[in-house]
């Protein structure tokens, strides 16, 4: 058996030390209440209002106990000028007036007060009131620290994400790639990839279901399994292939459309789309033809359906715009929804505008639907175009 005191008997923490002002016009209160809450706590001690916000104006303090009525002022202006000059001072008020206690009360919660105590009062009362205020005080720092790393975590998760996206344009083998990428949360589903090789330029957009944190990691892991499949082979229908053996993580509802495609020096693009919205291709003449899906979303319990390559040959100026359903999805303030209809239309008046400008219209189109309303969904553009042969 341990002996009590012994090395390896358990040690209760103290509580910490915590800093408290009593504001009373009475010398005698102001030294009850030092004895009674010092130890544990560091007690300061002022007789007025202007002595009382000197301090806190030269000092931190935690708690700080005032008395309604002072030679100098009202507790109450007192309690908020304190709560003013220092937001984190919690405030309990002290009266010795038992007159309209409600209306006391009251005034003293409006005022911001944490508590409010009637004279004479019990010391275990007071310690009691004092240990569950300086407790609370623990707990919200604790959650605030908690918040912001949480804060700082997601910001650092946010900027990888982002650079995962391309810094620029992307112009090789006679083609230019451009996009927009809008997530409504600080992390989004959505995630588009350009890439110039050998063989020409390879192009993605994904659309993974949801948004925020989980959506995000879902990407993720979608986009690195893309790139090991892309690495083997960047013909479209091989990375199908490989794509479809390898996306076991989408379990359950969790599923996601995709586009993928190469775009050859010869103008040819072939693509494979995974129950994406259709690729809107607009061509020398101004006509918008819509390039449907090759294949079902891609969703675990759909690998087995086959996810077919088509190919289009582009002309110099062509265009192809490849976007997520939040473009098109997005709602105004009557809850109607854009369209894919209207999205074409303005991608069609776009044509004399440079591939970035033609971007930012279709931008300020969904915004200006959306009336100043947030996103709802995560918003993806990329705009392909034939610069040459």
């Amino acid at each position: 058996m341990t002996a009590p005191g012994s090395a390896g008997a358990p040690r209760v923490r103290p509580a910490p030390a915590h800093r408290l002002l009593v504001v009373d016009d009475d010398p005698g209160l102001r030294y009850t209440l030092e004895r009674i809450l010092s130890p544990p706590h560091q007690v300061d001690a002022a007789a007025g209002t202007g002595e009382a916000l000197a301090r806190v104006a030269a000092a931190s303090y935690d708690l700080a106990l005032v008395d309604v009525r002072l030679g100098d002022g009202d507790g109450y202006r007192l309690c908020q000028a304190i709560r003013r000059a220092s937001p984190a001072t919690d405030v309990i008020l002290i009266t010795g007036s038992l007159s309209e206690p409600d209306d006391k009360l009251y005034r003293a919660l409006e005022e911001g007060a944490f508590y409010f105590l009637f004279k004479p009062f019990d010391r275990r009362v007071l310690q009691a009131l004092v240990e569950r205020c300086l407790e609370l005080q623990r707990e919200r720092a604790a959650k605030e620290a908690h918040a912001r790393t949480l804060a700082l975590d997601l910001e650092k998760a946010r900027r990888f994400q982002r650079s995962l996206v391309p810094g620029a344009p992307v112009a090789a083998a006679g083609w230019q790639v451009e996009g927009r990428l809008l997530t409504s949360d600080a992390l989004g589903g959505d995630l588009y990839h350009v890439q110039a090789r050998e063989e020409g330029v390879v192009f993605s957009l994904s659309d993974v279901v949801g948004h925020g944190v989980g959506a995000a990691l879902l990407a993720g892991m979608l986009r690195s399994t893309l790139d090991a499949a892309r690495r083997r082979s960047p013909e479209p229908a091989e990375v199908a292939r490989e794509l479809l053996a390898g996306i076991d993580f989408f379990e359950g509802a969790l599923c996601a459309t995709l586009v993928y495609g190469l775009l050859a020096p010869d103008g040819g693009m072939r693509y494979v789309n995974a129950g994406h919205p259709p690729l809107l291709w607009q061509q020398g003449d101004g006509r918008v033809t819509r390039l449907p899906a090759t294949g079902l979303l891609l969703h675990h319990a759909l690998r087995h359906r086959p996810l077919t390559a088509a190919e289009v040959a582009l002309a110099p100026g062509d265009r192809v715009l490849v976007c997520s359903d939040g473009a098109f999805e997005a709602r105004d303030p009557a809850d109607r929804e854009l369209g894919l209809d209207r999205l074409a239309t303005a991608f069609a008046a776009g044509r004399g505008l440079a591939a970035g400008a033609a971007l930012d219209a279709l931008l300020a189109v969904v915004r200006e639907h959306g009336a100043g309303r947030p996103l709802q969904d995560d918003l993806t553009l990329l705009l392909i175009e034939r610069t040459a042969f």
